[in-house]
Parts: C-alpha cells; sequence; structure tokens
C-alpha cells in the first residue's frame, strides 16, 4: 500500500469532503432544463400516480443503465409546479419531472414522447453524474472571494453552455443505452414548452440562453449524439467480425466522453476475444458464454507456443482491468463478472474462473437473468477441463439445452454429434436499397454520396458512414494494413427481405435450419448476433432477426 504523508492525507480529504461542505444552493434548482421566475414554495411534488409511475420506470431504466453505484442515485420526484420543465433540485438531492413538461412529452404520442421523457430525465441525471452541480457550486461560492473572481465569473456562464451540451447529447446516450429510441425533435419540444410555459424566448437576466441558443445547442447535440450512437455500433460490429484492434480503438474513444459499466465490459470482452484468437484449434471447440468465436479468423494452428501463451495471457490481464473499472462503477454488475471468469478460464487458472462465475455472477443476475443461463455453461466448460470429465459436464447442460443456443451447441460438440455447421449452405449476400452487394466496397468512391460521419480516431483510424432509406452503409480503414471493412446494416424496424426470404420477425430456428450454426455466434445482454461469410444476423431476446447486414473487406 502506497505511504501517504499527513500533509497529503489531509489533502486527500479536502478533496473528498470539499463538496459536502461547500454552501447548497437553498431554494432555487441547480440545472433547470428551462427557466421561469417562480419559487420552490409554490412546488407540490407528486410520487404517485399513472404519470409518476411511466416516468419514474424510465427513471429506473436510465439508473440501471447508467450503472455508476459509485453516488448513490438522486430520489426521483414528480412536481406539479410549471416552472422548470425539469431540474436537479437544491443540493443535488432529487431530480424533478413537471407534470406539464411530461404531458408536453407525451402530446408527440406514446413512442416518441416515452423517447422525449427519457431524453430529459438523462439530461438531469448526466448533470447529476458529471458534477456539474459542483463545479457551478464552487465557482459562484468563490467568483466573489478571489482575486481571479472575473475570470472565475465568465466560467460560469461558459460552464453553462459546455454543461448544457455535454447533458444533451450524453443524456441522449444514456437513454439509448438503456433501450429507447433515439429522440430527434428535441428543438420542436422546446418550442412546446416555452410556449405552454409562457417563458419569454430571450431571458432578460441574461443568465440563461435565449429560446434560438437553446435550440442551436441542440442541433449540435443531436449530431454529437447520433455520431456517438453510429460509433458504439461500429464497435459492436467490429467485434462480431472479428476486427477487435478496431472494435477497442473505438471503444475506447466513446470511453473518453462517457464512462459505463457495460463500456468498460465491452472493451475487456474484445480483449478477450483477441486473446482467443490466438489459441490452437483443440483449444477452441467449445464457445464461452462471452460468445465471439472461435474458429473464426486467426488460429487454424494446433500448437501453442510459450511466446503465444505469454501474450495471449498479457491481453487477458489487460481485459481483467477493464471488468475491474466496470465492477468499480457497479459492483453489481452481473455480466462484468462473467466475462472475468472467461478470461481466467482462459487462463487456466479454475479456481478464480469457478468463484467469480458461480458466486460473483450467479448471485448478481436479478437484473441479468441470462447471465445465471451462461455461467452454468461456463461452470460445465470448467467441470469438463478441470477433471471432472464429459458425463459432469453433460449433465450440467442438459438442463439448459432447450433455451440456450450456446449450451446446445457445446452439448453436441461434447457428445461428439454432427452439425450443420453453415459452412456449405451459407446465406449469399442480398441487395439493401437497391445496393448490391458486388458495389458495396466502391460505395464511398461516388463523389455524390456525402457521408454524415467522417472521423478519423488517433490520426489513423478513419471511420466513415452513409444513411440511406433503410439501411446505413459503414467503411472503417484500419491504420496498418489499409484493408477496409465494409458493413451495410439494416436499420430498426426496416422491412428489408434477403434473397432466402428472411426478414424482421423471422425465428432463429428457421435460420439455422437453412444456413447451419454459424462459424461466429456472440451472445448480447438482449440477444445473439449470428455471423457468417458475407452476412450478419441479430437476432432480439425472443430469438426472432431484429436486423441483419452484409459486410466485405477490400
Amino acid at each position: 500500500m502506497k505511504n501517504y504523508s499527513n500533509h497529503q492525507l489531509l489533502l486527500l480529504c479536502a478533496v473528498i469532503l470539499l463538496p459536502a461542505l461547500l454552501p447548497a444552493q437553498r431554494g432555487l434548482p441547480i440545472f433547470s432544463y428551462v427557466s421561469k421566475p417562480s419559487t420552490l414554495e409554490e412546488d407540490m411534488t407528486k410520487l404517485s400516480g399513472v404519470r409518476y409511475e411511466h416516468a419514474k420506470a424510465i427513471y429506473d431504466d436510465l439508473v440501471r443503465a447508467r450503472g455508476d453505484q459509485r453516488y448513490p442515485a438522486p430520489p426521483f420526484m414528480m412536481s406539479m409546479s410549471m416552472s422548470h420543465g425539469a431540474y436537479l433540485g437544491p443540493g443535488s438531492n432529487s431530480i424533478v419531472l413537471e407534470q406539464e413538461a411530461y404531458d408536453i412529452c407525451m402530446s408527440l404520442g406514446e413512442e416518441e414522447g416515452t423517447a422525449a421523457v427519457a431524453g430529459l430525465l438523462g439530461h438531469e441525471l448526466i448533470h447529476y453524474y458529471e458534477k456539474h452541480q459542483w463545479r457551478s457550486s464552487f465557482v459562484s461560492e468563490y467568483q466573489n472571494k478571489l482575486q481571479v473572481g472575473r475570470s472565475l465569473e465568465s466560467q460560469v456562464d461558459l460552464d453553462k453552455l459546455n454543461n448544457e451540451t455535454q447533458a444533451d447529447y450524453l443524456g441522449g446516450f444514456l437513454a439509448y443505452s438503456a433501450g429507447y429510441r433515439v429522440f430527434h425533435q428535441r428543438p420542436a419540444l422546446l418550442d412546446s414548452i416555452y410556449r405552454v410555459y409562457k417563458i419569454p424566448e430571450i431571458d432578460s437576466s441574461g443568465r440563461y440562453p435565449s429560446l434560438a441558443d437553446r435550440k442551436k445547442l441542440a442541433e449540435i447535440s443531436e449530431e454529437k449524439l447520433a455520431q456517438m450512437v453510429q460509433l458504439f455500433e461500429i464497435a459492436n460490429l467490429m467485434a462480431a467480425i472479428g476486427e477487435y484492434p478496431n472494435a477497442r480503438a473505438i471503444y475506447r474513444h466513446i470511453l473518453t466522453d462517457y464512462q459505463s459499466p457495460q463500456l468498460f465490459s465491452n472493451l475487456g470482452a474484445v480483449a478477450v476475444l483477441e486473446a482467443l484468437e490466438t489459441f490452437p484449434r483443440s483449444e477452441r471447440i467449445y464457445r464461452l458464454p462471452i460468445e465471439l468465436d472461435l474458429s473464426f479468423g486467426a488460429g487454424s494452428k494446433d500448437g501453442f507456443t510459450e511466446a503465444e501463451r505469454k501474450e495471449a495471457n498479457k491481453l487477458l490481464k489487460e481485459a481483467i482491468m477493464y471488468f475491474n473499472n466496470a465492477l468499480a462503477m457497479n459492483n453489481d454488475y452481473a455480466p462484468a463478472y462473467l466475462n472475468k471468469a472467461c478470461a481466467y478460464y482462459l487462463m487456466e487458472e479454475w479456481p478464480q474462473a469457478r468463484f467469480y462465475a458461480e458466486v460473483e455472477a450467479q448471485s448478481r443476475t436479478e437484473a441479468y437473468p441470462k447471465t445465471a443461463e451462461d455461467a452454468n455453461v461456463l461452470l460445465a466448460l470448467i467441470a469438463l477441463k478441470n477433471g471432472e470429465g464429459k458425463e459432469a459436464a453433460i449433465g450440467m447442460l442438459s438442463p439448459l439445452a432447450e433455451k440456450s443456443a450456446i449450451a446446445r451447441y457445446n452439448l453436441s460438440k461434447i457428445k461428439d454429434e454432427n452439425l450443420p455447421e453453415g459452412r456449405n449452405n451459407e446465406p449469399w449476400s442480398s441487395d439493401i436499397d437497391g445496393i448490391d452487394p458486388i458495389d458495396l466496397t466502391g460505395y464511398g468512391s461516388i463523389a455524390d454520396n456525402d457521408p454524415v460521419l467522417r472521423l478519423r480516431l488517433y490520426g489513423k483510424l478513419r471511420i466513415e458512414a452513409w444513411e440511406l432509406n433503410n439501411s446505413t452503409v459503414i467503411r472503417v480503414d484500419p491504420p496498418k494494413s489499409g484493408n477496409g471493412v465494409y458493413i451495410h446494416l439494416t436499420k430498426k424496424g426496416s422491412e428489408e427481405e434477403t434473397d432466402d426470404g428472411f426478414r424482421a420477425g423471422s425465428p432463429r430456428a428457421d435460420l439455422i435450419a437453412k444456413y447451419g450454426e454459424p462459424p461466429v455466434s456472440r451472445a448480447l445482454p438482449g440477444g445473439e448476433v449470428l455471423v457468417y461469410g458475407e452476412v450478419i444476423f441479430f437476432l432480439d431476446k425472443g430469438g426472432k432477426l431484429e436486423r441483419w447486414a452484409n459486410y466485405a473487406f477490400k
């Protein structure tokens, strides 16, 4: 343990305790979505009713999606007043949504209104989690007491703009990660709130952005949110097709803006999968619950040198570090425990693998019921490899086989049953939005096709995306090889159909009956990804096709 001097300890205590010692802003919200003169004494909060229950369920989803247990989430309240729309309460002791603001959101329709409510509440939660209230309180308290007071005063106004923009786009991403659709009508929502609340378009005090400025900020936030959502999806796609260095680079880029247990766990999972690619064929017969498999890409050799084992363990230890970061944010995030157990399994550290699967993962599955099932799959593989034998593993997998695809797969492999692997009957790429898959790798060369996303990460990795009516074309150029990866992905709700007649809603069983088990399968918290040679199928939690994509390398 590091030794600290008395001076260092006093300084550390001051940093930890300073937010609690600063005077709370009593009687006024710290961050309000809009500003109308009123007093909180007029406010009446509600903790019941249909509106409250709906908004509270959304709020709880957002808190779970953020997953950051380092700070206790503020209680949620609904207010009968009409002054701020939504706000972070005095002393950060609550997040409040006004009933009138809720009604304005829901006037947009059930789905769009729910997304709008999620965006409003996500906005206020980001203010809290990013500690915007602490910085503003500190500056307000000391701007008149220090010689740099004028600089601090100007910093308050700059902070407001930065904080509002960050809260808009990160709040939208938080809502997206909680499973809500991205809300695209924020400027129109602001118009409605200002009209119904009878708020002047320009604040005479000059302390709050004008309506025009708020709408402009909303447009900027929309662009940043769209970029973040696309990058997150591209990182997942890169992981699915085995482009692990690209996936890791994109996840790391997102983490510079937004941290969550899920992102750290995904980054760790990719490191495990990248390590798995170096394992010999004999070590990759079975599918791990971390799930990106196994006989795809490199690693077709039968041997495993000491140097290769050392390099693989280096990656696995890096992955464990990311899982620990996830668990530092949320000690109850069961998937990170399971992924950590998979890393120890590959390192052949059986006691640790068993502990994290059997004790840690399985004791925290209320919010992640599939994790307990996947942990049992891993425990069966541990039993198989750690001396308990085939019969023990078969006995553990058999009860799971009816509803778990990965359990069925591993059970058939242990029993030496022949599975239709799908290698001789893989799906052919099909036209999407009228684009022939043969033309996919040349799509970006057409001058008229301006991308909606063009980004170069770390000065090297080039990422571009083009939005079409029912789909998105994605190109990722890695920094070294110069070979591009092209993916043409259908949008959620698209009616695009494959040449074999599969479309959104087609069951997994029909896909497997046609093409066999895919060479690559990856479990998702809400479903599964099936990866064949040219086509990717995304299944929902009910095992039905949700989206599909063509992909190619150039």
